[in-house]
């Protein structure tokens, strides 16, 4: 009886709220940024951080976490994951490096390929060889709004 009764409160908050049963469960913390969000990103930062097209062969989630940041409260929340991108045409062709295997002024020799700036990026572009795979091992993390997640991109992703 007493289980009956606190549904029936839940479900009335709920409807008072204007809240869809879909998103209900959002209330009370439970949506987190997604795999599919993840990829979302990746996809929009490789064609800023690559100037030629790329194709994922493979994107995997590989551990996530939720955080709070204990200085100011604010919420956050981290995807881990693994993805292989072919790029049939290369990329950052003019930092291809010299036969000495000198780079050009403002291109990296870093063959740690991220999307996702941070302090340990390779700085300046990346060189990739006309049909090379490359292999990114990186974590997105996203920020509470009042919308749902920003994520790195600076978007915001609905819950």
């Amino acid at each position: 009886m007493r289980g009956a009764f606190i549904t029936l409160v839940v479900a009335a908050a709920l409807a008072s709220l204007s809240v869809s049963p879909a998103n209900a469960f959002c209330i009370f913390g439970g949506c987190d940024p997604t795999e599919a969000q993840a990829r979302q990103i990746f996809e929009n930062l490789l064609k800023l951080r690559f100037d030629k097209p790329g194709k994922i062969l493979e994107f995997k989630q590989t551990m996530s976490e939720r955080l709070e940041m204990h200085a100011t409260g604010e919420k956050g929340f981290e995807i881990f994951f693994n993805a292989r991108v072919e790029f049939p045409e290369g990329a950052n062709l003019e930092c291809k490096p010299d036969d000495a295997g000198a780079f050009p002024e403002g291109c990296s020799s870093g063959k740690h390929y991220v999307t996702s700036p941070r302090s340990v990026d390779p700085t300046g572009k990346q060189y990739v060889a006309p049909g090379a795979t490359v292999t990114f091992d990186e974590e997105y993390r996203f920020y509470a709004d009042p919308k749902g997640w920003k994520g790195p991109d600076g978007n915001v992703y609905a819950q």
